[in-house]
């Protein structure tokens, strides 16, 4: 089997179009059209994932955010990404990153968010851009919901922007940067809106507005991994697809 039958029923259920423009999704490095071996999933491709890569002798790495988002006017070896990228070729390991259009898709990442918090009646919370997502769970006052938040997505610290004394009727989540969407969160009803990368003024915007935020990082996207590998093992039994044991999470809780 070549890793483009792999890739071929991935993009079935996560096609490229569905991406932003902005983003670069698809084959980063290397080709397809290599006899699949293993593969590892990750949520990002740093110097750490690649050794790990190479000490497990994988030949393909799928990866949530691309290594590359950029065009490259030169590639120096000495440089980080240089490494990165000479390492891959070096080791014959290809990558290839889904991430728009993986947020973007029915089964995605938002709805994977969902089922993690048991939403029901699940509803698309941005029908312009089509992402997020928006439900109800039983009632529960903020502060146990938050510590139960932390608990089924594996996150040391969160930030609360906004009231913490409401009961918790209806929950917004979009992973990533999403706090623009805060605005479609507010009018579905959503008590509290959970998202990452939540800046200062967006932060006072929030309190304007009268709705809580939770930012629980970028890195709560780490969910991709264990997603991905599950589904891909169950439909290519005979290929072995392996989580990534690296933490990318540049941040440090101190």
């Amino acid at each position: 089997m070549n890793l483009v039958e792999i890739i071929k029923y991935f993009e079935t259920k996560y096609p490229k179009e569905l991406a932003y423009e902005w983003d670069n999704v698809g084959i980063q490095v290397g080709t397809l059209n290599i006899v699949a071996n293993k593969v590892l999933v990750t949520l990002d491709v740093t110097k750490e994932v690649i050794k790990e890569a190479i000490d497990k002798k994988v030949n393909l790495i799928i990866s949530h955010h691309p290594l590359l988002f950029n065009p490259l006017d030169k590639i120096i070896f000495d440089t980080p990404r240089g490494w990165m990228i000479k390492n891959l070729i070096k080791h014959n390991i290809t990558v290839y990153s889904a991430h728009t259009n993986y947020d973007l898709a029915e089964g995605g990442m938002n709805d994977e968010f969902a089922k993690i918090l048991k939403l029901q009646n699940v509803g698309l919370l941005d029908e312009v851009d089509g992402i997020g997502r928006y439900g109800d769970i039983e009632a529960i006052d903020t502060l146990t919901f938050i510590k139960n938040i932390k608990t089924s997505l594996n996150v040391e610290t969160v930030k609360i922007i906004g009231r913490t004394d409401r009961m918790i009727t209806r929950v917004g989540i979009s992973g990533g940067s999403g706090s623009k969407h805060m605005y479609q969160a507010k009018m579905r009803g959503c008590d509290i809106y959970l998202t990452g990368d939540v800046t200062y003024h967006t932060a006072l915007d929030a309190q304007a507005l009268g709705i809580t935020l939770l930012d629980i990082g970028h890195h709560a996207e780490k969910i991709f991994v264990a997603a991905v590998a599950r589904d891909l093992k169950k439909q290519f039994p005979e290929i072995e697809f392996i989580k990534s044991e690296i933490d990318t999470n540049p941040y440090q809780n101190i």
